[in-house]
């Protein structure tokens, strides 16, 4: 029997999107799904140990054009592919991707050769209006051992934003938490990470967050990134092919040879953050650098498979005064079990001022 118990919740399609869609919902999948409706909505699924030869371990959409996934699960989900241990979303002609609330534990793409996108490999619309978000979403325990695999989250084109996720815990051989790949243009952001975690990563090779699209312009703001690990000395911990602004963060005990790595002419500028190493290459410019070991009382989507304690460092926590929108950032918990019990509030009272419209 399943029950669900969903307390102040309402589903989200109609704030991303106007179309009308084909609904998934309630469901427990084993074995891959391939979506080729038009307009596509997941909600409140269960994908347990699905497993495919091609791309996407659970779910392959090439035909699709938005897709929303809300309220569901992934869980030790792998493709023998290359591409999407749990995701693989391909339609750069005109798709657009939302992932809102999900949980992702244990997947992984388990080719012998280089495989890329342990949890999502996704690809959107070449614009800058096109929507690619991940939202209030755990990813947590992804974990291959073979040195070719690439990339936990992979993200590419459209506007990506990223309000309150948490990225933790995860292995590959190449940058271990996300790659940001979002649409060219160097007048104004195209990818936004804030309020998120990246804790306890480890990169077998190097890079944690890749912000890979050449001259293009990233943020961060509000995150913490925490304890990540790379074995290589090449690259950095944080990796920018533009010019990236990261404003009132902590980036604490992460494990490499640079912290920050810039190419080319581009710069890191660092404004109010809190950090124990200022290792980089040429191009890093400082505001006002806190040397105060705290971190960010971030709170995160947090269920039984995706634990999200990832608050303390050392043995300081505090709150950091310049998060204007923190008071916002209440707890989501949520219990997942066999039944399939969810108890879930709304983490925003009010959610026009949130973040993630910035994706409209």
């Amino acid at each position: 029997m399943i029950s669900f118990i969903l307390s102040r919740c309402s589903n989200a399609w109609n704030d991303f999107f106007t179309s009308t869609p084909t609904k998934y919902e309630k469901q427990t999948y084993t074995s891959n799904q391939t979506f080729s409706r038009t307009s596509v909505y997941v909600l409140s699924c269960l994908f347990n140990r699905c497993t495919s030869t091609s791309d996407g371990g659970a779910l392959y959409c090439t035909s699709v054009i938005y897709l929303l996934v809300e309220l569901s699960s992934f869980f030790s989900c792998s493709t023998s592919g290359k591409y999407g241990g749990a995701i693989y979303f391909y339609n750069t002609s005109s798709g657009e991707c939302v992932l809102h609330k999900v949980c992702g534990n244990g997947c992984c793409a388990t080719t012998s050769s280089s495989s890329y996108g342990q949890f999502t490999y996704v690809r959107v619309n070449i614009s800058a209006s096109s929507k690619h978000c991940v939202n209030y979403s755990s990813i947590v325990r992804c974990v291959n051992e073979n040195s070719s695999s690439q990339y936990t989250l992979y993200h590419d084109y459209g506007k990506i934003c990223c309000p309150s996720v948490n990225i933790s815990m995860n292995k590959c051989g190449y940058r271990s938490g996300i790659l940001c790949y979002p649409f060219q243009d160097s007048s104004f952001v195209t990818c936004s990470l804030s309020y998120s975690s990246f804790a306890d990563n480890n990169a077998t090779v190097y890079i944690c967050i890749y912000f890979q699209r050449t001259y293009a312009k990233y943020e961060m703001k509000c995150c913490n990134i925490i304890r990540n690990t790379q074995i290589s000395d090449l690259y950095g911990t944080i990796h920018s092919n533009g010019n990236l602004t990261i404003e009132d963060s902590c980036i604490l005990e992460n494990k490499a040879n640079y912290i920050f790595y810039a190419i080319y002419s581009n710069t890191i500028t660092l404004s109010n953050c809190t950090v124990d190493s200022l290792n980089n290459t040429n191009g890093l410019i400082m505001h006002n650098i806190i040397t105060k070991s705290f971190i960010l009382s971030l709170d995160h989507i947090s269920t039984k498979n995706c634990h999200a304690e990832y608050d303390s460092v050392l043995t300081k926590k505090e709150n950091c005064y310049t998060c204007k929108n923190n008071h916002y950032h209440a707890r989501i918990s949520y219990f997942f079990s066999i039944n399939w019990v969810f108890t879930i509030a709304l983490i925003h009272p009010n959610p026009s001022e949130d973040c993630w419209y910035d994706c409209d």
